[in-house]
């Protein structure tokens, strides 16, 4: 098993980081179960890098090379984007032919030179230096500046094989002048222990590399595994707003950017700002047609909303926040009624008489009561609403659907025709079977 480097010191504050990096258009794009459309994400975009984060991942699809375009644009002859955000588009080795295709298509030389490419799956035929190829492809066209995603399934330890396995792939990218990393908790099984051994032996080890985890969420853990990567050296921490990211989605940027204004971390490449990231946040929402969170850490919509009618623990501690207070029936007592009408001026002998902060109390309790009983119905029907919403996604079932209807059109072609004429030795197959 991994341990620390001799002599590492953890840095929990005072201290800053290179960058921010944002996945909330490629994975909030790749999630979405009905895509989304250009305009609300060229929106999203301007939001994330208005709000002070600079590095962009903008899509992996065989669309989004002109997608990419566009946010160029805006950047360039537009100026609705910042001048230090910079982008990044993905790719892997399973998928650089038609992407590589599609970037020489849609770019001109200049934003060819301006863009990162991110490649993925190195070790895929690595017996026939693929990766390296695939490098050489990309600066044919103009490519520049490049940096790698490298996947793991990590367990809650990393061992030592695993750690030389990494160490291998990141060797092939110092190779090719690739310095700047990311490593991904590719099912999220990550801890944070195991990410603080990782963390700080990656640097100590590659201390010509950048690095920054892509922390998935699936075990609710992707926001610790982020800040304690950056904790113990990495330069770089990376997530969406919102969380958003495939499955249970990545480290919630908001997040980050509220602990490290807590702790005096700071980004070098721009102040950050929490308010536009929590707007960018309930944005993304609208984007990718996704039911808003009420109570997502920093940036959900009723998040500041507080109880008035129990002890307050945060007011008690005198902790100063902005707070929207609000009362139900398990918050409602006769002296938190008192309390809160004297603290709205009403006259104090008044409020002396039981009998009438009672009254108001019934009153408020049967007004809950009622309000219970029809807010339980109109939320009984959103839910069935927002599961009927979802239940449209493609499923693999569909290509099979497709395939078999293309077949069949296929079939009563005259050019199908003659090519099954021309076969007439071969045995029959059915369309059913051609698909099956």
């Amino acid at each position: 098993m991994l341990t620390f480097p001799v002599g590492h010191q953890p840095r929990y504050q005072n201290f800053s980081i290179k960058a921010i990096s944002d996945e909330t258009i490629r994975e909030g794009c790749e999630r979405a179960p009905y895509g989304a459309g250009d305009k609300g994400k060229l929106a999203l975009i301007e939001a994330v890098t208005n709000a002070g984060v600079t590095d962009i991942d903008v899509g992996s699809g065989i669309t989004e090379p002109a997608f990419v375009r566009s946010v160029l644009d805006d950047k360039f002859l537009v100026g609705r984007i910042p001048e230090a955000a910079q982008f990044s588009f993905n790719l892997t080795l399973k998928t650089w032919e038609p992407l590589t295709e599609q970037l020489a298509k849609e770019l001109p030389p200049e934003y060819l030179s301006e863009i990162y490419v991110s490649i993925g799956m190195i070790e895929i035929d690595s017996d026939k230096r693929l990766f390296e190829r695939v490098v050489e492809r990309l600066h044919s066209i103009g490519v520049r500046k490049l940096r790698s995603s490298l996947l793991n399934a990590f367990s809650i330890t990393v061992d030592e094989d695993k750690y030389e396995h990494l160490n291998r792939q990141i060797d092939r990218c110092r190779q090719q002048g690739i310095s700047l990393i990311r490593i991904n908790d590719s099912v999220g099984t990550l801890v944070p222990d195991a990410t603080a051994v990782l963390a700080a032996n990656l640097v100590h080890d590659n201390p010509d590399f950048t690095f920054y985890l892509h922390g998935h969420n699936d075990r609710g853990l992707g926001t610790a595994n982020s800040l304690t990567s950056v904790f113990h050296g990495f330069q770089m921490v990376e997530g969406g707003v919102a969380g958003v990211g495939n499955r249970a989605g990545l480290a919630e940027i908001e997040s980050i950017a509220a602990t490290f204004a807590d702790n005096n971390i700071s980004v070098t490449d721009g102040a950050l700002d929490i308010e536009k990231l929590s707007e960018a946040a309930r944005l993304s929402e609208v984007v990718f047609m996704t039911a808003p969170s009420p109570y997502r850490p920093v940036s959900g919509f009723l998040v500041r909303n507080e109880n008035a009618g129990i002890v307050n623990v945060p007011d008690y501690l005198g902790v100063a926040r902005p707070v929207d207070y609000f009362l139900n029936r398990i918050g409602l007592f006769p002296t938190y009624i008192r309390q809160i009408l004297a603290e709205r001026g009403m006259d104090p002998r008044v409020l002396a008489d039981d009998d009438y902060v009672n009254d108001v109390y019934r009153r408020l309790a049967a007004h809950m009561d009622e309000l219970f009983e029809r807010k339980q119905r109109e939320f009984d029907e959103l839910v069935d609403n927002i599961e009927d919403f979802y239940r449209d996604m493609v499923r693999l079932d569909e290509v099979q659907h497709f395939a078999l209807e293309a077949l069949r059109d296929r079939e009563f072609s005259p050019r199908l025709s003659d090519a099954q004429d021309s076969r007439t030795d071969e045995p029959e197959i059915s369309v059913e079977a051609a698909v099956a």
